[in-house]
């Protein structure tokens, strides 16, 4: 049996990049599909979360992809600009890098909606007092912005050109830099005007937010960039660019990051009448205080060191995983602990029901269901830039 697990992970040692992750992917659709149909069977009755915590994991892996999506947007858009090379000859792989984690993130909410097919209600008969329906048009006017950047940097006369020749490509491109700070930001704002949750209710979340946002986008347009190399057989030291201005950023990010939550918790901790030391302590040594220590923290010390030392565009690469995967840790901490301590003291105790517990855990098909997720945004990138590929080889072809 040993031999047999030996030999299986020699082999896919020795299989090339493209087969990996085919393989990886594999390994995340099958069950994530399992997952999705049993969801759709089932509707929310195998789920964990319920009236007191209302959201888990599937939240949680929302804001990661919206965060990715505003933070590589504004890392890759501003490095096009600055003319960072292999930024500067690969906006549409920014552009779609950014647009399918947005739309990866949209669905992991849809799922999470009582009455997913209800969501178009949002753009038909919206209320902008409402920071979800001031969101979601943010999102879909960000989405159409794209769609006419990619249109316009097709059209572009050559790769070094900055602007197109109608002269709306960079314009776009500031507007959309706008809009991708301001929605990963807003997702912070989101939680911090909840008065009733003291935890969320703090100026600093939005900071944290865009900061994790620009980090982990920053993280996954390095691991993009390190991917496109490979399937080139083109790779680089990590000393070329972009990874030399990718690397930079996450570097700061983190520490930025690790700053801002330390001047939190500290202030919180040291305070003897603070109204969210209780949740720090949850954060910090609760239930699920492997997500801080091992996850948040181990993750970011082993991605930093590797992305800081890294002598190779292998090991840069792998650190740059280990913190895109890691931080959504930085979600976890802000939204489970929020809604684990009760706002009335004895309310834990006066009601009894499975759905009247404040000890959320995600199931198993929350899991799953995070694993088609995964699956689906890993293949939604790769088939489109297959599809832009297959449109820009037919428009070279029709002009000569």
């Amino acid at each position: 049996m040993i031999e047999k697990l030996k030999t299986s992970i020699e082999c896919f040692r020795n299989e090339s990049l493209i087969n990996k992750i085919k393989i990886l992917w594999l390994f995340l659709f099958i069950p994530g599909l399992l997952g999705f149909i049993i969801k759709f069977a089932s509707g929310e009755r195998l789920t964990g979360y319920g009236s007191y915590v209302p959201w888990g994991l599937w939240i949680a892996v929302y804001f990661h992809a919206v965060g990715i999506s505003g933070g590589a947007f504004a890392v890759g858009v501003i490095g096009y600009l600055r003319g960072v090379r292999g930024l500067r000859e690969n906006l549409t792989t920014t552009l779609l890098l950014s647009a399918v984690s947005l739309v990866t993130g949209l669905l992991a909410i849809w799922l999470d909606l009582g009455r997913p097919f209800r969501a178009y209600r949002v753009m038909v008969s919206p209320n902008f007092a409402s920071m979800l329906d001031f969101n979601a048009w943010m999102y879909s006017i960000f989405l159409g912005l794209v769609a006419l950047m990619l249109f316009l940097s097709i059209k572009k006369r050559a790769h070094g050109q900055v602007n197109d020749k109608t002269g709306w490509l960079v314009p776009l491109l500031l507007l959309g830099v706008v809009l991708s700070i301001a929605y990963p930001s807003q997702s912070g704002a989101f939680f911090g005007v909840v008065d009733a949750k003291p935890f969320w209710s703090s100026a600093i979340l939005p900071v944290l937010f865009l900061t994790s946002a620009v980090t982990s986008g920053a993280s996954a347009l390095l691991v993009v960039h390190y991917y496109l190399q490979r399937e080139s057989a083109a790779l680089t030291s990590p000393d070329e660019e972009p990874f030399p201005y990718l690397r930079k950023i996450i570097l700061a990010g983190i520490a930025v990051y690790f700053m801002g939550e330390f001047s939190e918790y500290s202030l919180a901790l040291w305070s003897p009448i603070s109204h969210i030391k209780e949740v720090i302590l949850l954060v910090l040594f609760g239930r699920f205080w492997w997500v801080f220590w091992v996850i948040h923290v181990g993750g970011a010390l082993v991605g930093f060191y590797l992305i800081f030392r890294s002598q190779t565009i292998h090991r840069l690469a792998f650190g740059a995983l280990i913190i895109v995967t890691s931080f959504i840790s930085t979600r976890l901490n802000i939204l489970i602990p929020g809604q684990s301590i009760p706002e009335l003291k004895g309310l834990k105790e006066a009601f009894t029901h499975s759905r009247l517990n404040f000890n959320y855990s995600p199931t198993m098909v929350e899991y799953l269901i995070t694993m088609f997720v995964v699956a689906f945004g890993l293949a939604l990138f790769h088939f489109s830039r297959e599809f832009l590929k297959f449109y820009i080889a037919k428009q070279d072809g029709g002009q000569q």
